[in-house]
């Protein structure tokens, strides 16, 4: 009985350990891997910024050439962006804003990029965005979740130092560094699932004293790889979220099941854990069953020497 009550006590004990150990080891894979990315994001924007300036071809892309000044990569941008914003007759956001995404550098061997991204304020608010400032208005972003980014550089227009009379007026400006993940394979995605990749859910943020206003900016209410890297490819029925989805599964290399101890060590842990428990549970069965061997012989000769009959 005590034996028993022995093995059932590290029993349980070696359940709960195993379970605290692996959420610590887990959390703290969790920790090292965000740390990671978050580091190999800083050195790719490092390093983005200050690459040298290199011979372009003479395609579109080139307009954005690292030989430009930033007042002038600044102007054409802005130019790009007004061209491509002035046929919209509306937007579905009662915000009356609308929105210019561009992606000014992609280093596919880094899984690297750089976005420009700017808010136009086109149309009059509406709804529950009528009487709030475009100043008090913030923007969320959602990429997929293989990606991940950081804001560099934001500017945010004066409302009262803009001119009134302007039809399109550009309230905010970002430039933001973005980093797919390193599991990737980006060689087996195309252009459009690459594209889906970096394209963010864009978010209107503000607060009234009252209650929150929200609302989306959708891809029609803005224009999309008008200049830069992969201009003028974007179609909006296939750059989805659905897209990046399929993306992200076609990218991910596929893992054979049952061939590895899982995270390591949480798996070579758990495992060496059950094993030991294994051969406890073993010895002290085979232990027991010995005792109770010599036992049992010694019974039966202790019977036998009563009786006189010859062992």
């Amino acid at each position: 009985m005590q034996i028993t009550g022995l093995i059932a006590s590290a029993l349980l004990l070696l359940v709960e350990a195993d379970t605290i150990l692996a959420k610590a080891v887990i959390h703290l894979s969790d920790f090292h891997t965000r740390r990671d990315l978050e580091q190999d994001m800083k050195r790719g924007a490092s390093s983005m910024l200050r690459r040298a300036p290199q011979e372009q071809d003479q395609s579109d892309n080139s307009l954005l050439g690292v030989t430009s000044s930033p007042s002038e990569l600044n102007e054409t941008i802005a130019k790009a962006c007004i061209d491509a914003l002035e046929p919209l007759t509306g937007v579905e956001n009662d915000g009356g804003l609308t929105s210019c995404f561009n992606i000014l550098q992609f280093d596919e061997d880094a899984h690297t990029f750089e976005a420009d991204l700017r808010l136009y304020q086109a149309f009059e608010p509406r709804g529950s965005f009528a009487n709030i400032s475009v100043n008090d208005i913030m923007i969320s972003l959602q990429f997929p979740s293989k990606t991940m980014f950081q804001s560099l550089t934001k500017k945010k227009r004066d409302l009262e130092s803009r001119q009134s009379n302007v039809g399109m007026l550009e309230i905010q400006q970002y430039t933001l560094f973005g980093f797919l993940a390193e599991d990737l394979d980006l060689k087996k995605l195309n252009d459009t699932q690459i594209m889906s990749l970096m394209l963010p859910d864009i978010k209107l943020n503000t607060a009234e004293s009252q209650r929150a206003v929200s609302a989306n900016i959708t891809a029609g209410d803005g224009a999309w790889f008008v200049i830069g890297e992969f201009s003028r490819d974007f179609n909006p029925s296939l750059v989805t979220a659905a897209a990046a989805a399929d993306a992200i599964s076609i990218a991910v290399p596929y893992k054979l099941p049952g061939v590895t101890l899982g995270i390591f060590p949480t798996g070579l842990i758990i495992t060496g854990a059950w094993t030991f428990i294994f051969f406890l549970a073993y010895g002290f069965g085979t232990l027991g069953r010995i005792k109770y061997r010599d036992a049992y012989r010694k019974r039966m000769a202790a019977s036998m020497g009563r009786t006189g009959a010859k062992l």
